[in-house]
């Protein structure tokens, strides 16, 4: 009994103060039972030049085969998380408004982390300022477009495909740390939000030569010292729109740096640097009538790599990417079918062109001249996601979806002039490779919002 009185002691003192201060405490428990499949196959192919134990050749050749496949489940955690959030009246129309929000994983309790919503701020007539980690006006725009958010077909999520895990082909939304926002009143149906986020630090990224004893031959990427370290490194701008039933929005978000990132073979995740600046454009459009909801979402993104040393060769190296989604909610009673599909590309492509007649020699025993070389990326992916919710109350739902991911990666390296290898005719040389790599997931899941 004195237990239960000292228990009820401690939670009055708590709440009292929390409810004095209009304090809001709030979360979710999200998790999934996941059962997916995984295949990678892979392919290597040229014509001009084929290295082997015996020499180079130039006869055109194609080899392919397969890495597997895996099949794996499990249960996950999804953006669990709890926060902690409030107001206070300062008058004249002014309040104080800030929040407090971190996650957790239930799946494995693992430790409370980071990365949320998390800032202070003012409000009044005239909108709303903030500072903190909050998500830019660009991830703002979209984010009610997306049917399958936080699940395994949220089409922000690092498409896994087992032995390779990108996000090159993924909708990329930031949650900024450091961030300075401002969110403007409902004008209308009309609101527009923007924000900036101060740099810290220069980045540089260099990898050791490829060619023995002799450093110009690196890879290496830099940029200035000061391309870090202003007050708008990054910057986003969004303007949303919604009446009748009609949401549209726009959005475009500079980045000065971005990081591409991989895990191959199941190995640890790591990062490629980009350099230089990615520059990226959306827009959204949604609209209801009765009880059904369609939505589509386009991104293009430019990324600028900055100054690359390639081979003793400046160049200037540049990717772009599209990636679009259509989708369409129906609701009926306590019940919705969800169904989403997407598009996905890359390209990405570095080079070099000098006047007929240079001299190129000592390259797996190559001689001759070229007129041209060259370096290209590319890959493309195809998402189609189905879905059933049923809703058990306001704030309690339980669902179970399939999504399935189609991803062709390519990359190729080639030089255009007159090569030669020991007493054949002149040709071009072209070196390729191949990886197909398919995932399809069927995930059930309970979601309850507090």
């Amino acid at each position: 009994m004195k237990k239960v009185i000292l228990a009820a002691a401690i939670s009055a003192a708590v709440a009292a103060p929390a409810a004095h201060a209009g304090v809001t405490i709030y979360g979710k428990m999200h998790a999934s039972i996941d059962f997916t499949d995984n295949s990678l196959g892979w392919a290597y192919y040229g014509h001009g030049v084929q290295i082997d134990e015996i020499g180079a050749t130039h006869e055109p050749y194609r080899y392919s085969g397969s890495f597997g496949s895996e099949d794996m489940g499990g249960v996950n955690s999804r953006a669990s998380r709890i926060g902690f959030k409030g107001t206070e009246d300062l008058g004249n129309g002014l309040s104080l408004v800030w929040k407090a929000e971190t996650g957790y994983d239930i799946a494995d309790g693992g430790a409370w982390g980071g990365a949320r919503n998390a800032y202070i701020g003012l409000a009044g007539d005239w909108g709303t300022f903030l500072y903190g980690i909050h998500d830019t006006p660009y991830k703002m725009s979209t984010g009610r477009l997306d049917p399958f958010a936080d699940t395994a077909a949220d089409f922000n999520a690092p498409t896994d495909f087992g032995a390779v895990t990108t996000n090159m082909f993924s909708f990329q939304d930031v949650r900024a740390e450091n961030a300075i926002a401002y969110v403007s009143p409902n004008m209308n149906g009309l609101t527009f939000a923007a924000a900036i986020v101060p740099g810290a630090e220069s980045a540089e990224v260099f990898i050791p030569g490829w060619c023995d004893g002799d450093p110009s031959a690196a890879f290496c990427a830099d940029n200035s010292p000061e391309a870090h370290d202003g007050l708008a490194d990054a910057y986003s701008v969004a303007a949303m729109y919604e009446s009748n039933g009609l949401f549209l929005s726009a959005a475009f978000e500079r980045l000065p740096t971005h990081s591409t990132s991989w895990s191959v073979f199941d190995s640890p995740s790591f990062s490629l640097p980009i350099m230089g600046q990615q520059d990226k454009y959306r827009v959204g459009a949604g609209y209801t009538m009765n009880n059904l909801t369609v939505n589509g979402v386009f991104e293009h993104r430019v990324r600028d790599f900055g100054d690359i040393s390639f081979w003793a060769y400046d160049q200037e190296l540049e990717a772009e990417s599209d990636i679009w989604q259509v989708s369409a909610v129906y609701t009926f009673g306590n019940n919705a079918l969800k169904v989403a599909y997407g598009q996905g590309d890359m390209s990405m492509g570095i080079g070099k062109s000098w006047d007929s007649g240079e001299s190129f020699s000592d390259w797996f025993g190559l001689d001759g001249t070229f007129d041209s070389i060259g370096a290209e990326l590319y890959g493309e992916q195809e998402v189609i996601s189905v879905g059933l919710e049923h809703n058990f109350s306001k704030r309690t739902k339980a669902y179970a979806l399939y999504t399935m991911q189609e991803a062709t990666f390519r990359g190729k390296v080639g030089a255009d002039g007159d090569l030669t290898f020991s007493t054949s005719e002149p040709f071009d040389a072209l070196l390729g490779s191949e990886l197909e790599a398919e995932n399809s997931t069927f995930s059930m899941g309970l979601v309850h919002s507090f």
